[in-house]
């Protein structure tokens, strides 16, 4: 594992805009802010570009939750899916299918993150997932909490990774992984 959770998206705030903002390298935009149009993105001599509000996601599609507060989808570029993956290898399970969500909230505002929190656990256990708190070594953030969510025969591994301004939920299907040869 190349580090930890949030190392990585402190960097990523760092280097660039913020993770969670329309046209940012994280939001999820298929073919970028302005794919398709004429002029290479420009608007049109005299003609303003439409300002579009950045898309939250109204729930979790593996998960078939709504989410009480909607977060941003987040784009991955490879990161999230070898940390998820090395987490879940933790719990002798891989990653078959993968969502990444994150929300903005005022810096420091404790109380908003832990709302939101609650509410995605709420509505997780709403939907019929038996939801637990599990240790992962590869997760040595003491602010990064991994859950795993049981329903029937499926089975979820997610990671809540709260920051003072912002949080991301990373979650992912999983199977058991295939037996190791010695």
């Amino acid at each position: 594992m190349r580090g930890w959770m949030r190392p990585l998206i402190l960097s990523a705030l760092i280097l660039g805009a913020a993770p969670f903002t329309a046209g940012s390298a994280f939001a999820q935009s298929p073919g970028g802010q302005d794919a398709g149009s004429q002029n290479g993105g420009k608007p049109a001599a005299g003609k303003e570009a439409p300002k579009e509000a950045p898309k939250t996601a109204a729930g979790s599609a593996i998960a078939q939750a709504p989410f009480a507060v909607q977060p941003f989808p987040l784009q991955d570029d490879g990161t999230y899916k070898e940390f998820l993956g090395a987490a879940a290898a933790d719990l002798n399970r891989r990653c078959v299918k993968q969502e990444n969500y994150g929300w903005e909230f005022k810096k420091d505002d404790a109380a908003r993150r832990d709302q939101i929190l609650e509410s995605t656990l709420g509505s997780f256990r709403k939907a019929g997932w038996k939801m637990g708190e599990v240790k992962v070594r590869t997760i040595r953030d003491p602010g990064t909490t991994a859950y795993t969510a049981e329903k029937a025969k499926q089975r979820l591994l997610a990671v809540w990774t709260p920051m003072e301004d912002a949080a991301i939920l990373l979650l992912c299907e999983t199977e058991a992984a295939p037996a190791t040869k010695k």
